[in-house]
């Protein structure tokens, strides 16, 4: 594994944020187009799974918390954070 701090993981994450929101519309949130390319791009894995473009449509619901069809950098940042724990679960349980 990779050696890398907390602090470049966070740039990382604002950098990817704003790579992708710059593509249409408002630049400070991600369209469902701009959220489906980054999780193409940034998740290989999940879009491996037939169901992709179902887990994508249920993502975007998740994660945009107000219901406006577009996902801020907090809404992101808050769904990255449940992500992070499922994965360490599943992991614990693999032990």
């Amino acid at each position: 594994m990779a050696s890398c701090n907390l602090e470049t993981v966070i740039n990382n994450l604002i950098q990817t944020f704003d790579k992708y929101a710059r593509s249409e519309g408002d630049k400070g949130t991600l369209s469902p187009n701009e959220l489906c390319a980054l999780a193409r791009n940034e998740f290989p894995s999940l879009c491996k799974d037939t169901k992709s473009e179902a887990i994508l449509t249920g993502i975007l619901g998740d994660m945009d918390l107000d219901g406006d069809k577009e996902v801020t950098f907090k809404e992101f940042v808050l769904f990255l954070c449940f992500l992070t724990m499922a994965i360490k679960e599943i992991k614990s349980e693999k032990k």
